[in-house]
C-alpha cells in the first residue's frame, strides 16, 4: 500500500506520521513529502496517527494509492505550546490568563485588519469596529483602565509595535495570536502592558521539508447594509411649512403637489465597492536553513462615494528566514515591506458627507438644472451654510495618503549549554508617509454664504483654493538581550527562567506646507510648486508651513521564573524595572511585579471523576504600568494668536501691525510618575466528556492608581497650561469565559463550535482632590455646540451626560404644576428635576446612557462533511447605548421619519422623541437628553462561508489541494437602533456618538485556495 498523509485544513504534508497495520508489528513513518509505503493484506486496517491530530483508521480494499487527511485533535490544545513574553510555555503549565486565536480561524474570516479576528473569538477583548476602509477600531482588553489611551501593545515576533501597525500586517502571514490579559502574563512588559498585550507570531519555515507553494485569491463586492428613514420631498415641504407657520412665519412651499418623492441623498452617496485579497507564499527548508516567503495585495473600496473617493490598498512582502550557522548558533531574519495607499472622506464629524446626506434638502434635484450657474450638482436656496449637497462635497473631496513601512527583526540565538539559550534581538519599524489634500473653489448655491466660487465660475473675492502637503517619518527600534534557562531538580521539580534587558527608542518628525491659488482649480495641478499664492499684508495665510519632531526612550530590565512540581503544582514570578524619558526627573524608574499559582487537579491520584479529563485552577496578582503621557519639558511659544483653552495672543498690536512675543507654553511636573495598575485574576480550565467539551473561565479585578490627569488651578497662575499629575484612579472588574465543543459524527462529519463571553464593569474612583473635575467629550453641533460624554468620579468612563425626559407637556396647566422650565410650551419635552430643587437647569444633568456594553458574546460554528465545510461566526453586544448626533435640527434641514409622529395637540403623543415641531425652540428641545439615546445592542452574523475541497484524485496531477468557497461578511444585523450601524468606534470619549458614522459594509465574495 502507498499513499500520503496531510493536514486537512492546511494541506501541508505531515512528516513523521505513523502508519501501522492494526494487530501487527508492521509500521512505517511518512517522509518529508508525507508519503509512505507499507505491506498489508486485503481487509486489514491501517492506523494513521500524528501528534496533535485525530487518529485515522483505513480499511484496505485494494492497491490504489490513498490520500489521508488528518484533522486537529480536540485534545491537542492541551499539548500546545503558546508564545508568552520572552519565551514559550506548554499550555498546561500556564497559570495566567491567555486567549489564543489560530491561523485556521483567521483564514476563515479573511480580515482587512487583524483586530477583526479578535472580535468575539478572544474572551476578555472588546473590539468596536468602524466601516471606513482600513480604519483602526477601538480595542479594550478587560475594561477601560484610563481615558489617556486604551490601545494594547502589539508584539509581532517579539518586536513591540502599536495597534496602528495592525494596518500593515497581512493576516495570511499569521500563525497565531495570543492575547495576554492578566498581570501574570503582561507584567514582564511593564510600562507597555497596562492595556493588555497582543502577541502575534507569523509563519516561519519548516526544516527538512520540500517547498510548499500556496496561492489564495478572494474577490467581492461591498454594499451598504442599512439606510436611515428620512422625509421625502413632499413630507419635508409639509414639515417646513408647519415649522414656519407655528413660529409665526409664512408658507415656504405653497404647492406640495408638485414635489413628489424628490431625492434620497443616501442612495446617491452609497456605492458598491470592491473588496479583494490575493496572496502567494512559499514555505520549506533544509537541515541548515528554513524559510517563509510571501507577497500579498489587499484592496478595500469605500461604500461612501465608491473606490474613487475612499479606499484602502495594501501590498505586503515578507521574508522570514532561519539559519543554523553552527550547531549552537542560530540567526533569524524577519522582514516585511509594506506599501500603503489610501484616501478618505469626512466622516462621523460636523458637516460629514453622510451627515449632509441625511440632512440635505430632498426637493433639490441630483444635477444642476439652473442655466448659467457653475457646478455639476443641484443646490438649495434654503440651506445657506454648513449643510451642502453631499454629492458636491464628494465631488470636491481630494486627498491621498501614501506610506512605506519596513519592519522586522534580526535575532541571534546561541545555545551555551543544554537548555541555556542566549538571545539578542534588534527589532525595528521604519515608516515614511506622504499625504496631500486639495480644497478647491466650490459653488454651493447663489445664496450660500460659504461659496468660494461665484455662480459664473469666478473666484469669490477674498476666498482661495489651496493645496496641503505633509511628510512624516519615524523610526522605532528595540534592542533586547536575554537568556532562557530551563532545568530540572530531580524528576519532579521543573524550572523555566528568563533574565534580560531592553533598550527602546522612538523618533519621528513631520513637515507640512499649505499654499493657495492652485492653477485651473484642479487636482491635477494641486502641488505646492504649481500653486502661486504669496503672503501679503492682507493675506498672511497664502503660504504656511510647520515642522515638529519628537522622541522617547525606555530602558528596562526583566526576569521570570516558572516552576512546576510533577505537572501538578504551578507557580510563576515576574519582575520588571522600567525607565522612561517621559516622566519627571524624580520618577524615571518604576518596578512591576507579578505572581501566579496553579493546581492541575486532574493529575492528582485522588481525583478520579469519570467525566473530567483535565482540570486546572489558577490565580494571579501583580502590577503593570502605563506611560501614555507626553515627555515633560518647559516649552516656549512665540508668535500668535493662540486659540487654545488658555488663549494668549503672544504679542501685541500697535497700530495695524502685530508684534509677536514669547511666553511659557508648557510646564513640567518633575514628580510625574507612572499610572500603576494592580490586577487580581482567578480562573480555571477544564475539559470533560472524553475531551469533547472545554471551558476556560476567569474573574478579574484591576485598579489603576495615579491616573494621569490635569488638576484644576487658580487663574492667578497665568495662562500656562497646568502639567499632568497623578491624581486619578479607576476600577474594573468582570468575567470572561470560553466554552468549546468538538464532535466527530461518523467517519465523514465533524462539528466544532465555541462560545465566548466577556463582561466588564468600569468606574472612575478618583479625579482631582475634591472629586469635581470632569473631562468632556463627544462634541457635536445640532444648532448649538454640544458635549455628550463625560469622564468623572463615581461613573462609568465616557458615559452619556444630559437631561432625563418624562414625556411631553400636554397643556399649560401641566407646565404650571411642573418644576420651572423656561420657555416650555405644550408639546415640548418635560425634563426631569433630578435634584428636586424646583428648577430645570444644568444641575439636573445626569447619566442618560453608556456607550460600552454590559457584555459581549461570540459564537463560532464549523461543520465539515467530506469535502464540504461551513463556517458561521456571530457576534453580540448587549447593553451599549448609541447617541444620535447626526440630526442637525436646522430650520430647513431634512428630518428623520419619526417626526411624522410629532405632538400635534393634547393627547396626540407623549413620546419625548417627537415633540412639537417649530422653527423656534425656546424650550431647547434639542439639548443633550434621553431624546437622542437609543439602545445600541445588536447581534451580527459577521461571517458566513461555504467551501468545497476537491478530492485529491481530481487535482493531484497539478495541485495537491484546491478549495473553492463563497463568503458573506456582515451578512445580517439584528438591532433596535435606527441609525446606519450600532457599532460606533472612537476614543473613550467618542465611542457610541453617531454623527453620521461610516457603516460597516456587507460583502459578497468568492475565493480560491490552491496548494501546488
Amino acid at each position: 500500500m502507498t499513499g500520503s498523509v496531510k493536514n486537512k485544513v492546511t494541506g501541508e504534508a505531515l512528516f513523521g506520521a505513523t502508519v501501522q497495520v492494526e494487530g501487527s508489528s508492521s509500521s512505517t513513518l511518512t517522509d518529508v513529502q508525507g508519503s509512505f509505503s507499507i505491506s498489508a493484506t486485503q481487509g486489514s486496517v491501517l492506523v494513521i496517527s500524528y501528534t496533535g491530530m485525530t487518529t485515522y483508521r483505513h480499511t484496505v480494499t485494494g492497491t490504489t494509492p490513498i490520500a489521508i487527511l488528518l484533522e486537529e485533535s480536540a485534545a491537542s490544545s492541551l499539548g500546545e505550546v503558546i508564545v508568552v513574553g520572552y519565551g514559550t510555555q506548554k499550555v498546561t503549565k500556564v497559570s495566567g490568563a491567555i486567549a489564543t486565536i489560530k491561523a485556521a480561524d483567521i483564514e476563515k474570516l479573511k480580515p482587512v485588519r487583524t483586530e477583526e479576528a479578535l472580535q468575539g473569538r478572544a474572551s476578555g477583548v472588546n473590539v468596536i469596529q468602524s466601516g471606513s476602509p482600513g480604519s483602526k477600531p477601538t480595542v479594550l482588553i478587560r475594561g477601560i483602565p484610563s481615558f489617556s489611551g486604551t490601545d494594547p501593545v502589539v508584539i509581532i515576533d517579539g518586536v513591540p509595535q502599536t495597534l496602528t501597525d495592525f494596518n500593515s500586517i497581512n493576516a495570511a502571514d499569521i500563525e497565531s495570536i495570543s492575547v495576554l490579559k492578566d498581570a501574570a502574563t503582561t507584567a514582564i512588559y511593564g510600562v507597555k502592558g497596562g492595556n493588555g498585550v497582543i502577541v502575534v507570531t507569523t509563519k516561519s519555515g519548516r526544516k527538512n521539508q520540500k517547498t510548499d507553494i500556496t496561492f489564495s485569491t478572494n474577490y467581492g463586492v461591498q454594499q451598504v447594509m442599512n439606510t436611515i428613514g428620512v422625509l421625502n420631498a413632499a413630507e419635508y415641504a409639509a414639515m417646513i411649512n408647519e415649522g414656519s407657520v407655528t413660529a409665526g412665519g409664512n408658507l415656504i412651499f405653497p404647492n406640495l403637489s408638485t414635489l413628489g418623492v424628490g431625492t434620497n441623498w443616501q442612495n446617491e452617496v452609497f456605492k458598491n465597492a470592491t473588496f479583494q485579497t490575493h496572496n502567494i507564499a512559499a514555505r520549506g527548508g533544509s537541515d541548515k536553513m528554513s524559510y517563509f516567503l510571501s507577497a500579498g495585495f489587499l484592496n478595500q473600496g469605500g461604500i461612501v462615494g465608491g473606490n474613487d473617493k475612499s479606499r484602502f490598498n495594501r501590498g505586503n512582502f515578507t521574508a522570514n528566514l532561519n539559519f543554523n550557522l553552527t550547531n549552537k548558533l542560530k540567526f533569524i531574519v524577519n522582514t516585511t515591506a509594506v506599501l500603503l495607499d489610501s484616501k478618505g472622506v469626512q466622516e462621523n464629524s460636523f458637516n460629514s458627507v453622510l451627515g449632509s446626506a441625511l440632512n440635505f434638502d430632498p426637493t433639490v434635484p441630483v444635477y444642476n438644472n439652473v442655466p448659467n450657474t457653475a457646478g455639476k450638482y443641484g443646490f438649495s436656496n434654503l440651506l445657506l451654510s454648513e449643510i451642502f449637497n453631499p454629492l458636491t462635497k464628494l465631488d470636491n473631496t481630494y486627498n491621498k495618503n501614501i506610506g512605506n513601512k519596513l519592519y522586522g527583526k534580526f535575532e541571534f540565538q546561541y545555545t551555551v549549554i543544554k537548555d541555556l539559550v542566549l538571545t539578542s534581538r534588534f527589532g525595528y519599524t521604519k515608516y515614511d508617509g506622504n499625504a496631500k489634500s486639495f480644497t478647491p473653489l466650490v459653488f454651493y448655491g447663489p445664496l450660500n454664504v460659504e461659496n468660494t466660487m461665484n455662480a459664473d465660475g469666478s473666484q469669490v473675492a477674498g476666498r482661495f483654493n489651496s493645496v496641503a502637503h505633509e511628510k512624516t517619518s519615524n523610526f522605532n527600534y528595540t534592542w533586547e538581550t536575554f537568556g532562557n534557562y530551563n532545568f530540572n531538580i530531580g524528576d519532579k521539580n521543573n524550572f523555566e527562567t528568563v533574565l534580560g534587558f531592553s533598550l527602546a527608542k522612538t523618533t519621528g518628525n513631520a513637515a507640512g506646507a499649505t499654499r493657495q491659488d492652485v492653477p485651473f482649480n484642479s487636482w491635477e495641478f494641486a502641488d505646492f510648486t504649481a500653486a502661486t499664492g504669496t503672503n501679503t499684508a492682507t493675506n498672511t495665510n497664502a503660504v504656511t508651513g510647520y515642522y515638529y519632531q519628537y522622541f522617547r526612550r525606555n530602558l528596562s530590565y526583566f526576569s521570570r521564573i516558572n516552576y512546576d512540581y510533577d505537572n501538578k503544582y504551578l507557580a510563576s514570578f515576574t519582575a520588571r524595572r522600567d525607565g522612561s524619558y517621559a516622566f519627571g526627573i524624580d520618577n524615571k524608574f518604576a518596578n512591576f511585579f507579578s505572581g501566579s499559582v496553579g493546581w492541575v487537579v486532574s493529575n492528582e491520584d485522588f481525583f478520579k471523576p469519570g467525566f473530567v479529563d483535565y482540570l486546572k485552577i489558577r490565580g494571579s496578582y501583580g502590577s503593570i504600568g502605563n506611560e501614555n503621557v507626553s515627555p515633560q519639558f518647559v516649552g516656549i511659544i512665540t508668535g500668535g494668536p493662540s486659540y487654545g483653552p488658555t488663549a494668549n495672543s503672544n504679542g501685541y498690536t500697535f497700530g495695524d501691525v502685530f508684534y509677536p512675543g514669547s511666553t511659557v507654553g508648557s510646564a513640567a511636573n518633575n514628580a510625574l510618575r507612572w499610572e500603576k495598575q494592580l490586577q487580581v485574576n482567578a480562573g480555571f480550565d477544564i475539559t470533560f466528556f472524553k475531551k469533547k467539551f472545554n471551558l476556560s473561565a476567569d474573574y478579574f479585578q484591576k485598579n489603576v492608581d495615579g491616573l494621569l490627569f490635569t488638576p484644576s488651578a487658580s487663574l492667578y497662575l497665568g495662562t500656562v497650561p497646568i502639567p499632568t499629575a497623578n491624581i486619578g484612579s479607576t476600577s474594573s472588574r468582570g468575567i470572561d469565559l470560553t466554552l468549546g465543543y468538538n464532535e466527530n459524527i461518523g467517519k465523514d462529519f465533524r462539528l466544532s463550535t465555541s462560545i465566548t463571553f466577556t463582561t466588564a464593569k468600569n468606574e472612575v474612583t478618583a479625579t482631582n482632590s475634591d472629586g469635581t473635575a470632569k473631562i468632556l467629550g463627544g462634541y457635536y453641533f445640532n444648532g448649538q455646540s454640544q458635549s455628550v460624554t463625560v469622564f468623572e468620579k463615581g461613573q462609568t468612563p465616557g458615559y452619556f451626560y444630559g437631561y432625563k425626559t418624562n414625556g411631553l407637556f400636554q397643556s399649560f396647566d401641566e407646565i404650571s404644576k411642573a418644576p420651572a422650565q423656561a420657555g416650555a410650551q405644550p408639546g415640548d419635552i418635560r425634563f426631569v428635576d433630578v435634584n428636586n430643587d424646583g428648577v430645570i437647569n444644568a444641575s439636573d444633568q445626569t447619566k442618560i446612557g453608556d456607550p460600552f456594553p454590559d457584555f459581549t458574546m461570540g459564537w463560532n460554528l464549523t461543520l465539515e462533511y467530506k469535502g464540504f465545510d461551513f463556517n458561521m461566526f456571530t457576534y453580540a453586544s448587549v447593553g451599549n447605548d448609541v447617541y444620535k448626533a447626526f440630526d442637525r435640527n436646522a430650520n430647513f434641514s431634512n428630518k428623520p421619519r419619526e417626526i411624522l409622529g410629532r405632538w400635534t395637540g393634547a393627547g396626540s403623543t407623549n413620546d419625548a422623541r417627537t415633540p412639537r415641531y417649530s422653527f423656534t425652540d425656546a424650550n431647547s428641545n434639542i439639548r443633550v437628553s434621553e431624546r437622542y439615546v437609543e439602545d445600541g445592542s445588536f447581534v451580527k452574523i459577521k461571517n458566513l462561508q461555504l467551501g468545497y475541497t476537491f478530492p485529491e484524485k481530481m487535482t493531484k496531477k497539478v495541485f495537491s489541494r484546491v478549495r473553492l468557497y463563497a463568503q458573506v461578511r456582515n451578512a445580517f444585523t439584528f438591532t433596535k437602533y435606527t441609525g446606519f450601524d450600532p457599532e460606533i468606534s472612537g476614543g473613550i470619549l467618542d465611542t457610541g456618538v453617531d454623527r453620521g458614522a461610516y457603516p460597516q459594509a456587507r460583502t459578497y465574495s468568492l475565493g480560491l485556495d490552491i496548494k501546488l
